[in-house]
């Protein structure tokens, strides 16, 4: 399935399912893929879902917000390597 991530129908019903986890929805989201796609993929998950969390978070502050969106942005560019799509959240 991850290498299908091509913006097709398939990508989009992906990424919609990323999206609704991200804000804290149950979704049932199964990956299949080599073992460095996998890692991509949940990596750029949990860095976009740490980065949410952090701007949502009483006392952040704008350090704390930065980091977390370069650990984000890190992970985009991982994943855009190995899987050679952009991260689109």
């Amino acid at each position: 399935m991850i290498n299908e991530l091509r913006m097709n129908l398939l990508g989009k019903i992906f990424f919609a399912a990323v999206g609704a986890w991200l804000v804290g929805r149950a979704t049932n989201i199964k990956i299949r893929g080599t073992q460095e796609e996998i890692q991509a993929v949940t990596s750029a998950m949990m860095a976009s879902r740490r980065f949410q969390e952090e701007l949502e978070r009483p006392g952040a502050t704008v350090e704390s917000v930065m980091q977390q969106l370069g650990l984000k942005h890190a992970s985009a560019r991982e994943f855009e390597r190995i899987l050679g799509v952009s991260w689109p959240l």
